[in-house]
């Protein structure tokens, strides 16, 4: 029974406020004047650590899962990003979880649907690995973003002949908060696409997105930079970003989490002073207000997916 009373007496004869303190508990009422700690502070708590996860780390824990687990024991053969913020067991940053995944030539990954956003940045697509979305076949190549907005329909294949990785971003960990999850497998295990469809709307080429970084102008916090949608999910933002060999970003500081994949080329991130050194595949979670840059050593290009969105909807978006 998710209820409690007390009578009236007991409450307004209390003597002493150590006598009010436990009734007012038996009555899961807290005391506004006697928190255990602040509701809000000064400026955002830094919970979520900066981190590095290697896609060298991920490929070889790939050899091993690629024998030992099918897809068929499983709904995706995934490594999933883990902050290791005490207490942590899924999450990427706070409102998203990062993964990466592997397909072997022949696998299909069963279709279904679910009420978070997602998407995929393809690292090596084994010379045949496609998405279906909502019975549309999109073939994927490296470099290129699928996505999969709330409620649509997705499975894989690969009719390639070497395995395909590539790494999916969700904002479970957000809708897991607001609590509206929904989650429910295709009727049929795998949908069956009505046409191949490589110019979806659900699909940002590489090809296109070098020629848009190309045009681009150089900004000091992101170097060249190109949005992918505007923004590509509702509570989602995606951005490529080309960094000359040798630049430095100016340091960004924002309420927004931001997780950084490398894409191309070689060079380090610093996050509120932890330097990280990477490489293509890599991923780098950059927490909310902790501050960052990038320096490239070479021409590198970075895949930035953040929550910026949600932040600006809510009216929370800052930067110092």
């Amino acid at each position: 029974m998710n209820t409690a009373t007390l009578p009236a007496a007991a409450l307004s004869a209390a003597p002493t406020l150590e006598a009010l303190y436990p009734l007012l508990a038996r009555l899961s009422i807290g005391a506004g004047w006697d928190k255990p700690e602040p509701a809000m502070w000064p400026q955002p708590k830094q919970n979520f650590l900066p981190f590095h996860w290697r896609y060298a780390d991920a490929a070889a824990a790939f050899e091993a899962a690629s024998r030992l687990v099918s897809t068929e024991q499983a709904e995706r053969r995934n490594l999933i990003l883990v902050n290791p913020v005490a207490g942590n067991i899924y999450s990427t940053l706070r409102t998203l979880v990062v993964a990466y995944q592997s397909i072997l030539p022949n696998e299909t990954a069963r279709s279904h649907r679910h009420s978070p956003n997602a998407l995929r940045l393809v690292l090596d697509a084994g010379g045949g690995a496609y998405t279906t979305v909502n019975a549309k076949r999109i073939p994927m190549h490296a470099g290129d973003v699928v996505l999969t907005p709330s409620g649509c329909w997705h499975g894989h294949g690969h009719d390639g002949d070497r395995p395909a990785t590539w790494i999916d971003y969700l904002d479970v960990p957000l809708v897991q908060l607001l609590e509206p999850i929904f989650f429910e497998h295709h009727p049929a295990g795998i949908e069956q696409p009505d046409r191949v469809t490589p110019d979806s709307p659900f699909i940002f080429s590489f090809a296109a997105t070098e020629a848009g970084l190309a045009a681009a102008p150089v900004d000091a916090q992101y170097g060249r930079q190109i949005e992918l949608g505007k923004p590509a999910l509702k509570t989602v933002g995606l951005h490529m970003m080309q960094l000359a060999p040798g630049m430095q970003t100016a340091p960004v500081r924002t309420t927004a989490n931001n997780a950084y994949t490398v894409v191309r080329g070689e060079g380090r991130t610093i996050v509120d002073g932890e330097s990280f050194e990477w490489r293509r595949g890599d991923v780098i979670a950059a927490p909310a207000w902790r501050p960052h840059h990038h320096v490239a050593g070479s021409d590198a290009i970075l895949f930035r997916v953040t929550d910026t969105p949600v932040m600006e909807a809510l009216g929370l978006l800052r930067s110092a």
